[in-house]
């Protein structure tokens, strides 16, 4: 099964690269408007040092906001869990925050944390923590109301209760949080250093367009490409590893 999925995502990469050559030569467009493979492949070659050293800064950072994030996000789900009255005052404040632009928070985040890494770990905190925050509060309520009220017959606490049937109900939910906030971690990580001008793939793009370099241009947003479809891949894998437990109940139940 493994090999054969492999062997399928080989052929659809050979099959779109056949495509993009095939429309840049039909079209006759101009190296300097779209690039052909064998021009990005050159200045991958070339420059790869320098696309490694940025992609290592840009997933860095990426990967540490989503990690505070996914803390703050369990912390919140799980108060808002156990307080209703929790959940109903801050609900509201977590709401007007998370609409507010990134593009128009940043700058004020750059003024306190600088153009250096913090600023985009910050960012990708704020742009991860509601889709993680939201998918937990689901999960989290949907627990099996029958193992809720077993527990509550055996005498249980609160502790127990989320430990035991709670949070195993909910970790579905999370790494679907994860599918959606780790996209979005990567996107808000080159949008910060759009903004800021700190190293990563976000500036090598600016760079890159700046100074006419389309191959190394196309180099780096195929890379964040993807960057972002490998953390799709892992938090698909996580879930599969983390909810063994649920597939095992249902080969059991048939």
């Amino acid at each position: 099964m493994i090999m054969k999925r492999i062997a399928s995502t080989i052929l659809a990469v050979m099959v779109l690269l056949a495509l993009w050559q095939g429309l840049v030569v039909l079209f006759a467009l101009p190296p300097y408007l779209v690039p052909t493979p064998g021009d990005v492949l050159t200045a991958v070659l070339e420059h790869w040092d320098v696309l490694a050293g940025q992609t290592a800064l840009t997933v860095g950072a990426a990967m540490l906001g989503l990690f505070i994030s996914t803390l703050f996000a369990s912390a919140c789900a799980l108060l808002f869990t156990v307080n209703r009255t929790a959940s109903q005052t801050a609900m509201p404040v977590l709401l007007v925050f998370r609409s507010a632009p990134v593009a128009a928070v940043a700058p004020l985040i750059t003024l306190f944390m600088g153009r250096g890494i913090g600023t985009s770990v910050v960012v990708v905190t704020i742009v991860s923590f509601f889709p993680l925050m939201v998918n937990l509060l689901r999960g989290l309520s949907s627990a099996d109301r029958n193992a809720i009220e077993l527990m509550h017959v055996y005498g249980a606490g609160l502790w127990k209760q989320l430990t035991v049937v709670r949070i195993p109900y909910a970790m579905p939910y999370l790494f679907t949080g994860l599918r959606i906030a780790g996209a979005s971690a990567v996107l808000g990580t080159m949008l910060s250093e759009w903004i800021t001008g700190a190293r990563g793939l976000g500036k090598l793009i600016l760079d890159s367009g700046e100074m006419r370099e389309t191959g190394m241009l196309w180099a780096a947003v195929l890379t964040s490409v993807l960057v972002a479809l490998l953390v799709f891949g892992l938090t698909s894998w996580g879930e599969t590893y983390a909810t063994r437990w649920k597939q095992a109940g249902s080969n059991l139940k048939e």
